[in-house]
């Protein structure tokens, strides 16, 4: 049992990805609120360290994950006993995986303190070993089960509240000195993915725009993601008017600015990325197109979220890169423009009354 009183000092493991920390978001205020004097470290890879300003729990300090550096034969040995050691600066109360990976228990074991708290299935079953205490989730949304794990281990099932996060206008206004005041509606594409089976034509974002913007001829759209999705956004402005009113901001922004961006949107229209998470966060209009992934277990976790794909026997099938024809890929943009352009009517609605 868990004394929560003694507990002064917590360390989260979760190094990454974008989304996958977003939606550890819910969980961590929820130990924020049954421990509310208690100070939060956490371990973290350095692309998505600037996520951590969005916390519900505000984080004292970052301890920084190095993975390409230990994935190297002359950094490995080094790096491995520089993040020991950061991990054994201070003692901590409570230590909680919630990566699940042998790698992340292993350093959760190696931290100074205890216990050390998991899964009981964890993504890779050589962690549990490290644990000393682990406890059965309930299958289900990313979300609910780090919510249900933070219960578990008070013994007090608790369910999800999605937090309110935090602005940050020094981010806004970096943003807007970059590419000047941003439109009052707004439509923020997000084109990118990391695997290629997630990577969705960029015809259907330049069909969707023309769709919706024919509907509702007030929006301007934005592109948004890594200077690595360049191409794609390149594909996409060809694909469309001269004159179409789109701003690029693909590999212009950093995490940050890319927050208050999707926080000012109308609407954001992505494949499965770490964005549409972090827009569903914040509580924006999220349109999302999947394939390869289940959105009922990684999806955007918001009522404002609306996730299209289709109806086949490989759906689901978790290939980073698919093997046939990607058929998944072939949705309708009429459709979902019309979808974009109901939700909008229905928001602009419910504000005026």
């Amino acid at each position: 049992m868990i004394d929560a009183g003694r507990i002064k000092r917590v360390l989260v493991i979760k190094p990454s990805s974008l989304g996958d920390i977003i939606h550890l978001f819910p969980a961590l205020a929820e130990l924020h609120r049954r421990l509310p004097e208690a100070e939060l470290d956490f371990l973290v890879a350095p692309a998505f360290a600037e996520i951590l300003r969005y916390s519900p729990w505000p984080v004292s300090e970052t301890i920084l994950f190095e993975r390409k550096k230990l994935g190297q034969f002359r950094s490995l040995l080094p790096e491995f006993f520089r993040l020991v050691r950061n991990l054994r600066r201070k003692r901590y109360d409570l230590i909680l995986d919630f990566q699940g990976l042998t790698r992340s228990a292993l350093f959760a074991f190696l931290a100074k303190g205890g216990p050390v708290v998991g899964f009981a299935a964890p993504r890779e079953q050589l962690a549990r070993y490290f644990y000393r205490l682990h406890f059965p989730v309930p299958a289900g949304h990313a979300v609910e089960r780090y919510v249900n794990l933070v219960g578990a281990l008070f013994h007090d099932p608790c369910a999800v509240e999605l937090p309110e996060l935090p602005e940050q206008p020094e981010n806004l206004a970096s943003l807007e000195k970059k590419c000047g005041r941003l439109p009052e509606h707004l439509v923020v594409l997000i084109p990118g993915a990391r695997w290629a089976s997630k990577q969705f034509p960029p015809e259907l974002f330049a069909r969707v725009s023309e769709a919706l913007h024919r509907r509702v001829p007030d929006l301007s759209f934005a592109t948004a993601g890594s200077a690595g999705d360049r191409p794609v956004e390149e594909a996409i402005a060809a694909a469309l008017p001269a004159d179409f009113p789109l701003l690029r901001l693909c590999g212009k922004t950093t995490l940050g600015e890319m927050m208050e961006l999707l926080r000012r949107a109308d609407a954001v229209v992505s494949n499965d990325s770490g964005p549409i998470h972090a827009a569903a966060a914040l509580r924006r209009p999220v349109f999302g197109f999947f394939g390869p992934t289940d959105p009922e277990r990684t999806g955007p976790y918001s009522p404002e979220s609306r996730t299209f794909q289709r109806d086949l026997p490989c759906i689901r099938c978790l290939k980073r890169v698919c093997p046939t024809d990607s058929a998944c890929h072939a949705l309708d943009p009429e459709r979902i423009a019309e979808e974009i352009s109901t939700r909008l009517e229905t928001r602009k609605g419910s504000r005026k009354s």
